[in-house]
């Protein structure tokens, strides 16, 4: 149940961006446009348990939203999404939900462009935490 307030919290927040792209989500069909698109994976990580006794956990990972322009343009356009990307999710960053609380606990990281098929892709990963209260 925790994975899926995590993934929904995340969700809202990235919808709510300026203008944002069509996504294609895990497990749902997705048509790539001609024009920029995203594709967001939620990479999970090890479960922590930084107490004994209380059934509190962290659950660890990454919000990979991979962003894909058309070629042949430069990257500017993608480098510029993936910038406000990266700032809508600013380190510090809470959002919660009953007694869940996912924190932005390090800066989104841009890493390095690639082709992929006919695209031109920029991936932007949102490393969190989610704190699970019993």
């Amino acid at each position: 149940m925790s994975y899926q307030i995590i993934r929904d919290l995340l969700r809202v927040r990235l919808n709510a961006i300026a203008m944002p792209l069509p996504t294609s989500w895990e497990n749902v069909p997705f048509t790539p446009v001609t024009s920029a698109w995203q594709k967001v994976d939620m990479l999970w990580a090890q479960t922590e348990n930084p107490t004994m006794g209380d059934n509190f956990r962290r659950e660890n990972g990454i919000m990979q939203v991979s962003l894909f322009y058309p070629p042949n343009a430069g990257p500017d356009p993608a480098a510029l999404r993936a910038g406000s990307l990266a700032a809508w999710f600013p380190r510090g960053l809470s959002l919660v939900s009953g007694t869940l609380r996912v924190l932005i606990d390090r800066s989104p990281f841009i890493g390095p462009a690639s082709q992929s098929g006919n695209w031109y892709f920029l991936p932007v990963s949102v490393p969190f935490l989610g704190d699970v209260q019993p």
